[in-house]
């Protein structure tokens, strides 16, 4: 047998090999951005309630516990309620200005939110002070003022100990209390919450990890993507 009929015979042989491949690579692709896609374009609902089944065969969340009203007053001394974050994606914490710890970090790391979205005035972030005897509207405006904080897009609450309390354990699901043992101490959590248009919460991040505040950036964006084009 010559080169040219061997070589004739390894080529029919890997036809079918070959043809396999080439179907493979196109459905590899499309199942990719099927299943990879539609994933990174949903975000979970924290506490969620009540579902229902769409005409995709798909579960969508129809009810959800979400972050109760409030009012308190902001870093210029003005009342701030919720009413304003109706419709609004936005990001919550919990600090205090005395914190040496976490709070400076959590800081920090919000004002790469504030920067990374410096052109999306819909976005808010909202920090609540758990030591508001102390941070007074004008300590907290001299504390925003110090991490550059933009007013318009930042907003620092202080008010009635007890309903920042209660809305940060009952609202958010979080850690927000007076340290019984250690005068001038709080026991708050590190986390950021994220918060959609219908007041549901979609997100808890570690606000002292660069990489979870990264994670935060882009689910954020993703959740304007889901705005954007609903299914």
């Amino acid at each position: 047998m010559t080169s040219d009929s061997n070589t004739q015979s390894i080529s029919s042989k890997l036809k079918p090999f070959l043809m396999a491949i080439i179907v493979a690579i196109p459905l590899g692709v499309i199942a990719f951005l099927y299943l990879f896609g539609q994933n990174r374009l949903t975000l979970p609902v924290y506490f969620a309630e009540d579902s229902s089944l769409t005409v995709q065969g798909k579960f969508v969340v129809t009810s959800a516990h979400s972050v109760p009203d409030f009012q308190f007053i902001n870093q210029n001394g003005n009342v701030f309620s919720s009413e304003a974050l109706k419709g609004k994606i936005w990001i919550a914490n919990f600090v205090f200005t005395r914190c040496p710890t976490i709070c400076p970090k959590m800081t920090t790391q919000l004002t790469r939110v504030q920067e990374t979205f410096e052109k999306d005035t819909s976005l808010k972030i909202v920090s609540f002070t758990v030591d508001p005897s102390y941070d007074t509207a004008a300590v907290l405006k001299t504390y925003a003022n110090s991490y550059k904080a933009d007013e318009n897009r930042w907003t620092f609450l202080t008010g009635d100990k007890e309903k920042i309390y209660n809305l940060g354990q009952k609202g958010f699901f979080i850690t927000t209390m007076e340290d019984t043992v250690r005068p001038l101490e709080f026991l708050h959590s590190e986390k950021l919450v994220l918060v959609d248009k219908k007041g549901w919460i979609r997100g808890y991040y570690n606000g002292t990890d660069r990489e979870e505040v990264d994670k935060l950036i882009t689910e954020v964006k993703v959740l304007q993507e889901m705005y954007q084009n609903p299914e």
